[in-house]
């Protein structure tokens, strides 16, 4: 139930200190009339420091890489960690695996640590910590993934997941929203419930969303928004007939699902004010303009956020992907969703499409017969990660061969190519493919449950998180079902760029990429989101 009787808990600050060292521009004792505001950072600057993107987990970045052209390549995959949620800062990416959670080397997927005690995802970065979401809220050491502190809600349902951001860790738990400090996992404050105007009281049921120096969540009583370091109420607006499970937002919007169904109402980040309404099979990518989606009679489509400026759809009824918006253009995976056999809605099924955020024109799209794509698990610097078909995959553009001996010169190795093919097979990648030449510059803050990750709904983006359905990102994880032949061929090992992370088990992509490619095998599909 939503409503919620009891009285009014703020539980006071217990150790507000150097958990607030990190706090975005005018951050400490910040008055609640000055919030929201859209110049203070939540923190911390990484393309995708959490899961779903940042701390506002609404798969946006401002500023990313463009990846002009759509010549992927495999630069390096992970078997078996494709299905989880995906954070990336300084160089490491962390993920949650069927065995635990790992950090591995953003060039070229070698494991930095594993920690197989955890059953947990979603993870976010920030400081020297990886926090995760499961049962409970829990900080790893960044440097060898051992625990620094664990919460002891004892929650009776998985925690959808946490956000990290102004020196804080914020997470729903049993219908109370907690805020911990992030050095230690003290509680900082904490809310059970808060008033409406028919004097009851409702109880949080949205994992929160951090941007414009506030955190945000919905309560039966609607959407709400709170001061960081003290949960004071900024302000409240709407009602709600259903019961979302996940909030989006950046500095322009904030959303959630509406009743259950594909649209998800757009609020103004500062006022709370209507604005719009998106549409998405359990989710949307939004950023400062444009909001897209898909999924539902609406089709595959973006629009404005203000105003009538922009709108588009793709002929592509009743397909769905999850997107990423990152500066000018719009990065999904599109799979088929539901709706009657037709050929012409089938364009672009099984294909990572790149496009124009303005008006849906599609700049290139990468089928999964040509190349190891899968549903978008992050986007940082030059790299893209996807779930293909279970396994994480890090694609790179490919790379120029001017390194590569000049055949005419008479003191070229003649044995030039036939080397490379033989780095390779010793596990070394000659090419700029193996080198991370992206700008990892910290900018970045999405399961336990990523409703994408398969951890509390999570899949992807619907990232099911712990098998639980509803979140946004919950059903994309859910590709992680799809085995692959783990039988060895040394051909694998002639696959351009293709070079396996070490630590775990990484061999089946190269050998299923070839048959597929070679017409001997068909395609296993993916599996159907499932969030």
């Amino acid at each position: 139930m939503w409503k919620r009787r009891s009285v009014l808990a703020t539980g006071a600050a217990l150790s507000i200190g150097t958990g607030l060292s990190s706090v975005g521009a005018g951050a400490s004792e910040a008055d609640v009339d000055e919030l929201p505001d859209p110049d203070r950072n939540p923190g911390p600057n990484e393309d995708w420091p959490s899961h779903r993107g940042g701390p506002g987990h609404a798969r946006y970045i401002a500023d990313g890489h463009e990846f002009e052209g759509g010549e992927l390549e495999a630069a390096w995959s992970v078997e078996g960690a494709g299905a989880g949620t995906v954070a990336v800062a300084d160089e490491t990416v962390y993920t949650p695996t069927d065995d635990g959670v790992v950090a591995l080397d953003a060039t070229d997927g070698t494991v930095r640590w594993e920690n197989t005690d955890i059953d947990a995802g979603m993870p976010s970065v920030a400081g020297e910590t990886v926090y995760l979401s499961g049962n409970e809220v829990i900080a790893l050491d960044r440097s060898d993934g051992t625990v620094r502190w664990e919460t002891e809600f004892d929650s009776e349902e998985e925690i959808v997941w946490q956000t990290v951001a102004y020196g804080g860790v914020y997470a729903v738990a049993d219908g109370t929203l907690y805020a911990l400090e992030a050095d230690d996992g003290s509680v900082r404050w904490k809310k059970e419930s808060v008033g409406s105007d028919d004097d009851d009281e409702y109880e949080f049921f949205t994992a929160p969303a951090a941007a414009n120096g506030v955190i945000y969540s919905v309560t039966g009583a609607g959407l709400i928004a709170l001061d960081p370091e003290t949960g004071a109420e900024v302000w409240q607006k709407g009602t709600i007939g259903s019961q979302p499970d996940t909030v989006y937002a950046t500095s322009e919007a904030v959303a959630y699902a509406a009743d259950g169904s594909a649209e998800w109402p757009l609020r103004d980040a500062q006022t709370g004010e209507f604005v719009a309404v998106g549409y998405g099979f359990r989710e949307i990518a939004f950023g400062e303009e444009i909001h897209v989606g898909g999924g539902s009679d609406h089709g595959y489509g973006g629009g404005s956020i203000r105003g009538d400026e922009y709108s588009w759809r793709l002929d592509v009824l009743y397909t769905y992907g999850q997107a990423v918006i990152s500066r000018e253009t719009v990065f999904a995976y599109l799979t088929r969703n539901a709706g009657p056999p037709n050929p012409e809605w089938r364009d672009y099924d099984e294909h990572l499409v790149a496009l124009n955020k303005y008006d849906g024109s599609v700049k290139w799209a990468l089928s999964k017969d040509d190349a190891p794509v899968g549903s978008v698990r992050a986007i940082s610097g030059e790299t893209i990660y996807v779930d293909h078909d279970g396994d994480l995959v890090a694609l790179r553009e490919e790379t120029d061969t001017d390194d590569q001996p000049d055949e005419s010169d008479e003191n070229a190795d003649t044995d030039g190519e036939n080397d490379e093919g033989d780095d390779q097979r010793d596990g070394e990648d000659d090419s700029d493919a193996g080198e991370d030449d992206s700008d990892n510059d910290p900018t970045d803050n999405d399961g336990g449950t990523d409703s994408d990750d398969g951890e509390s709904v999570d899949d992807d983006d619907g990232d099911v998180v712990n098998g639980t359905a509803g979140n946004g990102d919950a059903g994309n994880e859910t590709n992680a079902g799809n085995e692959t032949n783990a039988e060895n061929d040394t051909d694998a090992d002639n696959v351009p760029g293709f070079t396996t992370g070490g630590g775990l088990l990484g061999g089946a992509l190269g050998l299923e990429w070839l048959r597929r490619k070679a017409g001997v095998d068909e395609s296993t599909g993916v599996n159907e989101p499932s969030e």
